[in-house]
């Protein structure tokens, strides 16, 4: 740190003038000449000035922070202004950015908390040695250093954090700090936790994430209070020779590129969480052990991963799931499971034996997803107390058929299931209750569907080409969505359905003979009706949400008496409502945004002013 004044030195007058300035007792006045004095190089009188006055100008530490890099003098600045404003204010935490040199820090020794974030520059710690106090030193992106000596002598730190210092490789120096119960080192080169295992008792918390030439797992052995360890983006190949590890609670095994195998992982007793994402050379699960407390797997993006066998010592895992595995063909091992109660699998092109699935006594959810293999959903009839089924991006399904018989199936989802045509007979379902079939191109029927004894709600969205929705004829639902359906026709196939009570429209401009009879619940968005002429006898309406922004008149309204909710806001051209008025259940409404802003803005008009005088409940959306 350098000052603006460097080599000028300061005359009489100056000084005389700041004294001025110091004298009026004035703070502003005062922290003005101090701004001035810090900045002047000599024997040292000008900062002395200014130290015997920091008191009065009620300097806060920020803004002396923002001072000491230009300091003239940054060691005499901290000693005699920045150490004191620190102490009197009981500042024990301190965050420094943009620094190029720690001059002066040594004389700080009320910190306990340091971070030094992302000072590229700085090299010498030689300064932070002196903070004997500090229990927490963050140096998080500090690329330029290399030589930990003067952390060493720290003995009351519990936290150090040296995520990015790039430059360290060297962790011999820490080996003194034994009191540390957090250790960051991810993406420095440390390439060896050689003396972890006696140096660090307490340690609780380790991260090597990026560390690419860490390769022995063995050195991190004897960390008895060890808990959470990250190994992600490391050079090791399994965990061989980890031993004394039993407090480990979650590992991440993250892109290890050289990972092959789980050999050493059972040496972790208490592992409940443990994540293996990205591991291109990871073959086989050999060596996972039994792990009672781990709940959950998840294994993505390991292509090479061909056995599933070990995990059949996993007997309390409740969930599974496997994605991006290519050479795997069997779930040999899963049949073990028997505490499982989800499970997903996704993006395994040559998965086609699933018959372990039927082994286990009850699987209440199965997730599928970008399995082209499939062709209809027999390889899963013999699942056992299937509660929910996700079915996604399977390419080749062209049939829901092959169930067969599933009497706890409630819950039925697919989405982007591009050859899908129809449901088909989807088989004994007696408690199927909710379908959703979502962004399916190829969907032309619903066949099958109007079989379902329970079916209650059913949404269909994003499918351009279905043309009738026939196939529900018979359907006892109460409930049906359709959105995204631009050449849905005529909906008479559900005049005569006396169970319908709520009818969801979205973007299906040439829908037509909307059903009334029983239905209460009506949403239409996206049309461009100028009139509700289309909704003439829908006498039995209770709830009525409209998203139509060219409607101009809603007189039909007035055949609908027992409305008591009706939504205007998206109907941008409406200008009258005086419809709503000759409502007389009318309990809740929105009006279209301009007439509600006006009433926001100071200046109701009439009808809104005549419903909120009734007690009607007016909100924006």
């Amino acid at each position: 740190m350098t000052s603006d004044n460097a080599g000028n030195g300061a005359d009489a007058s100056q000084l005389g003038e700041l004294r001025v300035l110091m004298a009026t007792g004035r703070p502003a006045r005062i922290r003005k000449a101090i701004g001035e004095l810090v900045l002047i190089q000599d024997d040292g009188t000008a900062l002395a000035l200014a130290a015997r006055s920091e008191h009065a100008a009620e300097f806060p530490p920020e803004t002396l922070l923002r001072l000491w890099p230009k300091a003239a003098d940054p060691d005499g600045f901290c000693a005699a202004l920045l150490a004191p404003a620190l102490a009197r204010e009981n500042r024990t935490a301190l965050r420094l950015r943009r620094m190029t040199s720690l001059t002066g820090l040594r004389h700080l020794t009320t910190l306990r908390v340091l971070h030094i974030d992302r000072c590229k520059e700085i090299t010498d710690l030689t300064e932070v040695s002196a903070l004997t106090g500090l229990t927490d030193l963050d140096l998080n992106g500090c690329a330029g250093i290399e030589d930990l000596t003067p952390v060493g002598r720290l003995t009351e730190l519990t936290r150090l954090n040296l995520h990015r210092c790039r430059a360290v490789s060297d962790t011999a120096p820490l080996l003194t700090l034994g009191r540390l119960r957090e250790l960051d080192l991810s993406m420095t080169r440390v390439r060896s936790a050689d003396g972890f295992g006696s140096a660090f008792p307490t340690l609780e918390t380790l991260s090597l994430r990026g560390c690419r030439s860490f390769k022995d797992a063995a050195h991190l052995s004897g960390l008895p209070r060890l808990t959470h360890l990250d190994l992600g983006w490391t050079g090791i190949r399994d965990l061989a020779g980890l031993r004394d590890v039993p407090a480990v609670t979650h590992l991440d095994l993250r892109s290890c590129s050289r990972l092959r195998d789980l050999t050493g992982i059972d040496a972790m007793s208490g592992l409940t969480e443990l994540i293996l994402h990205d591991c291109p050379r990871l073959e086989t699960l050999r060596g996972l052990g039994a792990h009672p407390r781990l709940d959950h797997l998840g294994i993505v993006g390991c292509p090479q991963l061909a056995d599933l066998s070990a995990v059949s010592a996993l007997t309390r895992l409740k969930k599974l799931s496997v994605e991006g595995s290519e050479q795997l063909t069997s779930l040999r091992g899963v049949e073990a499971l028997r505490a499982l109660t989800w499970v997903w699998l996704a993006d395994c092109p040559a998965l086609r034996d699933f018959s372990a699935l039927a082994h286990l006594p009850s699987l209440p959810q199965l997730g599928l997803r970008k399995l082209g293999q499939l062709r209809d959903l027999s390889p899963f009839a013999a699942v056992s107390g299937l509660e929910s089924l996700r079915v996604a991006d399977c390419s080749g399904v062209v049939t829901l058929e092959g169930l067969e018989r599933q009497d706890h199936l409630a819950d039925l989802s697919v989405f982007g299931c591009r050859t899908l045509r129809s449901p088909g007979r989807l088989g004994e379902l007696p408690a199927l209750s909710k379908v959703w079939i979502q962004d399916c191109p190829s969907l032309t029927g619903l066949d099958g569907l109007g079989d379902l004894p329970a079916l209650r709600q059913l949404h269909v969205v994003d499918c351009p080409v279905l043309v009738d929705p026939v196939g529900l004829a018979g359907t006892p639902a109460d409930e049906l969505n359709f959105s995204g359906t631009p050449n849905l026709g005529s909906l008479h196939a559900l005049q005569d359905r006396p169970g319908l009570r709520k009818l969801a429209l979205a973007n299906c401009p040439r829908v037509t003979d909307i059903p009334a009879g029983p239905v209460t619940e009506l949403h239409i968005a996206e049309v461009d009706w100028r009139d509700l002429s289309r909704l003439a006898g829908h006498k039995n309406l209770r709830v009525l949400h409209l998203r139509a922004p060219e409607l101009e008149d809603i007189g039909a309204l007035s055949g609908m008496p027992d409305l008591t909710e009706v939504r205007l806001g998206p109907c941008g051209a409406l200008k009258d409502c005086g419809p709503l008025l000759d409502l007389p259940s009318l309990t809740q409404a929105t009006l279209p945004h301009p007439l509600w802003w006006d009433a926001y803005e100071g200046r109701p008009g009439p009808v809104y002013t005549a419903l909120t005088d009734r007690g009607v409940t007016i909100s924006r959306q």
